[in-house]
């Protein structure tokens, strides 16, 4: 069994990692606090054409596959767990139900957002090019023109674009076939990569932070959190990129459960060895604490897992 990436997709991430440590990460904070993504890096996220990543090339995109949609997703999350979850529900459900379709997604492969709804839900980053809405066994297809969006102050996620969304009128076009796997996918991969910045922010200021006369990760205490967040990490990422890899992305609520678990855990651990400082904004941690505590929903996940166990 080989782990190695193939090359093509260690350049991918490097790539995505890079734009999320130069580019995301000294901005996060900003644009958390003015509630969305600031101008350059929106711009500089369409200079590296990722916006069409998934999408086949008849329709403008790069026809790249899941793992590598997980990959990006999490290096992205490192940086800006917003600016992750916009690109995830775009790259990932999103495009899956709209490459099955007959419209013009030009402006989509572009970067104009497209949006995805789970099935009862209501709240998603509000689309500039499409809406998907899951339905039972099929998903629908609405113009962002045809979509009612009240745009809604959250706990986390502040700079996604979230809103309350409501199509107005009939579908522009319809599917069959489950979508939802790729927004299991897409959690996963966002949880695990915000958690991992969380990690490294809690490590770095472990060597900085002296007590006693020496640094705090000279203590055992903080040592086993470092542990214990390194080793589930590793743990719930083997699982996410199996089902990266799998057809039709099977496990993918598995790894939505484990990741989602996992994750809010990490950052928990991470946020207290930053002591008090880890609740103010001056440190990063408590923004991926936020973020992971609204996208990770282990009981559905674990709903659908138990489903197929018990069918």
């Amino acid at each position: 069994m080989n782990f190695e990436l193939p090359e093509l997709h260690r350049t991918v991430r490097e790539t995505a990692a890079a734009f999320a440590r130069t580019e995301l990460a000294p901005r996060a904070q900003a644009m958390d606090e003015a509630g969305e993504v600031a101008a350059p890096v929106e711009k500089a996220l369409a200079d590296l054409d990722l916006h069409g990543l998934t999408l086949p090339e008849a329709k403008g995109g790069a026809e790249l596959d899941a793992l590598a949609y997980a990959l990006v997703v999490e290096a992205l999350a490192a940086g800006s767990p917003s600016v992750a979850w916009r690109f995830a529900v775009h790259a990932g459900p999103a495009a899956a139900a709209l490459a099955q379709t007959e419209l013009d997604l030009g402006a989509m492969a572009s970067g104009a957002q497209a949006s995805f709804l789970r099935r009862g839900a209501r709240l998603a980053p509000a689309p500039a090019s499409w809406l998907v809405v899951e339905g039972e066994g099929g998903f629908e297809v609405h113009a962002a023109d045809a979509v009612e969006a009240e745009a809604r102050a959250t706990t986390g996620l502040r700079a996604a674009g979230l809103a309350r969304l409501a199509p107005t009128g009939a579908p522009a076009a319809t599917g069959e076939g489950a979508v939802r796997a790729w927004d299991d996918l897409g959690r996963a991969a966002l949880c695990l990569g915000a958690a991992r910045g969380a990690l490294d922010a809690a490590v770095a200021y472990s060597k900085e932070r002296k007590q006693f006369g020496r640094p705090i990760s000279a203590f055992q205490a903080i040592q086993w959190k470092i542990a214990d967040g390194v080793t589930e990490l590793e743990a719930a990422r083997l699982l996410m990129l199996r089902a990266a890899v799998t057809p039709r992305l099977e496990g993918a609520d598995m790894a939505a459960a484990m990741a989602g678990q996992v994750a809010v855990r990490v950052c928990s651990e991470a946020l207290q060895v930053h002591g008090g400082y880890g609740y103010t904004a001056e440190y990063p941690v408590e923004r991926p604490l936020r973020a992971v505590r609204m996208l990770a929903q282990p009981d559905a996940a674990r709903a659908s897992v138990a489903a197929r166990a018990l069918a």
